[in-house]
Parts: structure tokens; sequence; C-alpha cells
């Protein structure tokens, strides 16, 4: 049995939306990560926030088919009264998953920028510091909420306060929140601006400069999520519609996750839009495995295929390409004159290939 009315629709709807889009970018995050051998720290970070990210997920869920979001004269219905203890529990179990998933999924995004910033002492000591900041607070936060009830089970069960557990006042778990989310929208406005001075006198075409202030304008909406969680933290003190109130804190607080783990996933997916812009495959891996450039004839020209991929943040770029010339040798020649064979290694006419090394300068205006 579940209860399911109220604005618990619209708690499920959201926390749907949001985990499958996710999960979908992080799916694609994994195959261009995986193919184009790049996988790196920032990469295991946000595989490891899955985890929580899975906690806060069933918070939500569970939520709202018991209890969370629904009005207090539904709950005191005939039959229903046990669902405003189990969403008391839920609201505890996503209280965790939002603490615990936003650390890994903010440092994920945060490890990117390092990678990006380079040897930029000024930006990587600024980096340190965010990080510093939003991890501390969150785990502060995430220990008050386990030690706010003693025991747990106060939190959501008569029965253990009735037995000598207690609580703390409702707005000293409120002031925890306003705590945490200030820090939280703080260190999101830092990180998404951030870029803006690493890239400023790099020249930039116009697409990746209308994706790169995308990703950033994706990043200030996951703060606005916070701040918008701001305006109903003060449900938290409301004792008389308590679990119908909470509601929109466990839908912008989820936002604020799921729309962060989308950001950092879909900031690594630029070679999978340059396929799908150009229409041709730039997969490095089968790059490697094919032969890219033959020529029967000598010529100043060459094809080049889609696979370069030029780095952005690099005023220069040197690229050397070794290129396995199959073309047959031996056989006798013209004008009577003695055969001679390039051989290696003692294969026989034909086994042999001429290695040729060219070398590509790319220089940027």
């Amino acid at each position: 049995m579940a209860i399911y009315t109220d604005h618990a629709p619209s708690l499920a709807g959201s926390t749907i939306m949001l985990t499958v889009l996710a999960l979908l970018t992080y799916g694609l995050r994994v195959y261009c990560r995986v193919t184009r051998k790049s996988w790196g720290v920032e990469d295991w970070i946000m595989t490891i926030a899955l985890i929580p990210f899975a906690v806060l997920v069933a918070g939500c869920i569970g939520g709202a088919f018991n209890g969370i979001g629904v009005h207090k004269s539904t709950l005191a219905e005939p039959g229903n009264e046990k669902y405003e203890a189990e969403g008391k529990k839920f609201f505890l179990i996503f209280e965790v998953g939002y603490c615990a998933a936003i650390i890994p999924i903010k440092l994920s995004i945060s490890w990117m920028l390092i990678r990006v910033a380079g040897g930029r002492k000024m930006y990587l000591y600024v980096q340190y510091v965010v990080i510093a900041i939003f991890v501390i607070m969150n785990i502060i936060a995430l220990i008050f909420i386990l030690i706010n009830c003693i025991p747990v089970e106060a939190a959501w069960s008569d029965e253990a306060l009735a037995n000598g557990g207690h609580c703390q006042p409702s707005y000293v778990l409120a002031d925890v929140y306003y705590a945490c989310t200030a820090v939280n929208i703080l260190t999101d406005w830092v990180t998404a601006f951030l870029p803006v001075p690493l890239l400023w006198n790099v020249q930039l075409n116009r697409n990746t400069k209308i994706s790169i202030i995308a990703l950033m304008g994706l990043g200030i909406f996951a703060s606005l999520s916070a701040c918008v969680r701001l305006k109903y933290t003060v449900a938290l003190t409301n004792q008389n519609d308590y679990l119908f109130g909470v509601a929109d804190v466990v839908i912008w607080g989820f936002a604020e996750n799921g729309i962060g783990m989308i950001v950092g996933n879909v900031a690594t997916l630029r070679p999978l839009f340059r396929i799908l812009r150009d229409g041709r495959s730039s997969d490095y891996k089968s790059y490697q495995q094919t032969p890219r450039f033959k020529s029967s004839h000598r010529s100043e020209g060459a094809i080049f295929s889609g696979n370069y991929e030029l780095n952005d943040h690099e005023k220069n770029q040197i690229t050397t390409t070794s290129v396995a010339d199959h073309t047959r040798r031996g056989g006798s020649l013209s004008d009577g004159d003695s055969q001679k064979d390039i051989l290696e290694n003692g294969q026989r006419p034909g086994q042999a290939d001429i290695v040729v090394s060219r070398q590509v300068v790319v220089a940027y205006d």
C-alpha cells in the first residue's frame, strides 16, 4: 500500500526525470572517456557519487509514496496513520543522501577545473579553498543530522521518544540547513565563474564559447535550486503540516544534486557533440587501428581525417603522425639494371614497409 496524493506526484515526477537525465549523461560520460582512453580522477569521483546519489533517490521516491507532500488531514484519516512515521523516516534518508552525494558531485567538477587550471597557482589555491569549505560544511551538516535525535529512531518514532529519546528543537535543524545551503550556493557560484579568467585570453571558436556559456548557465541554475530551497527551509519549523511543507525542500534539494551531476557529466561530452556535429567518428582508437594517410604519388597535400582534435587551450600544437606505406617494392627494374630491394631484417621484397613521419604545426592567430 502507498499514499500518493497532494504534492507527492510533483516530488516523484521531478525525481524520476532528473534521475534519468543524470544516469543517461553519466553513461555517455563513461563512453566518451573510455573510448578516448581519458578516464581521470574526476571520473572516479563521479562514479563514487552514484552510491550516495542512489540513497538520495531512494529517500525521495520512497518518501513520495509514503507521506512526504501529503497534508496532515489526509494522514489523519483511518488507515493512513502509519505514513506520518514512514514519511519522516524517508525524509531522514533524504537528508543523509543530500549531504553525502553533494560532496563527491561538487568535488568531481572542482577537480576538472583543477586540471584545466594546470600550473596556475592562484586558481589552484582558490579551488582548494572552495573544496575545503564545502566538504567541511557538508560533513558537519551530515554529522548533525545523524545526532539530531538520540536514538536515531526518535526522528520518526513516537515510541522511541516516549522511551526516553529526544531531538533538538526544530529551529536548530533549520539553522544548520541555512548555513549548509549558503555555503553550497557560494561555492557553486565561485566554481561556475572560475573558468572565466582561466579562458579569458584563450582564443576559442564561436561554438566552443557557446558550449562553455551553456555549461556555466547550467551550473548557475544548480545554485539557483539551492536559492529556491532556502525559501522553503522555514517549513522545517512548521510542525502543523510538517510532511506537506518539507516536500518543496526535498524537491529542490534533489534538484541541486541532480543538476550538479548532469552539469558535471555534460562537461565531458564535447567529443560526442563533435561527432554528432560532423557526422563522422572521431574515435582515437579507430584512428590508431586504421592508416589514414596513404599516397601513391608525391604531393605536398594530404587528406586530413576528422580524427585530429585540437586543444583549445594551447597556442601551438605539433602533431606527429607515422604513416605506413604499404606500396609493394621489388620486381624487375627497367633498363636492365640489377634488382635492388630495400629490405629490413632479412624480409622478402614486399614485406618491409617504409615508415614516413610527418609533422604538422598548427598555429593560432
